[in-house]
């Protein structure tokens, strides 16, 4: 994983908007790791990734935003489950979905 303070920083020079686009890029780029077999250490580092996004992304933070950073955690904690791996990618996509509607880019 990335140095966190120099992610950090350049995460919050963008605004509210910019900033939640590119949370739903990386969870849109979750999904497509998980549905190409991408190396399971990778999806776990970028998972990671997105749950600090989602913790600096406080600003525009509400009660679904919260629960979305819990549950990345949660499959982060038991991943891989290779039953459950198309569910995750799906998950991706619509939390991905969802933000963007949030940031207004669309």
């Amino acid at each position: 994983m990335r140095d966190l303070k120099r992610m950090h920083e350049r995460f919050i020079r963008d605004g509210s908007s910019v900033r939640l686009g590119n949370l739903a890029s990386n969870l849109l780029r979750l999904n497509k790791w998980i549905l190409m077999r991408h190396n399971d250490e990778a999806i776990v580092d970028l998972m990671r990734e997105i749950a600090w996004l989602m913790e600096w992304s406080g600003d525009v933070a509400s009660v679904e935003l919260a629960d979305m950073q819990r549950e990345i955690c949660r499959w982060r904690r038991s991943w891989p489950i290779e039953q459950t791996r198309h569910i995750l990618a799906l998950r991706a996509s619509r939390m991905s979905n969802r933000i963007l509607e949030w940031s207004g880019l669309l």
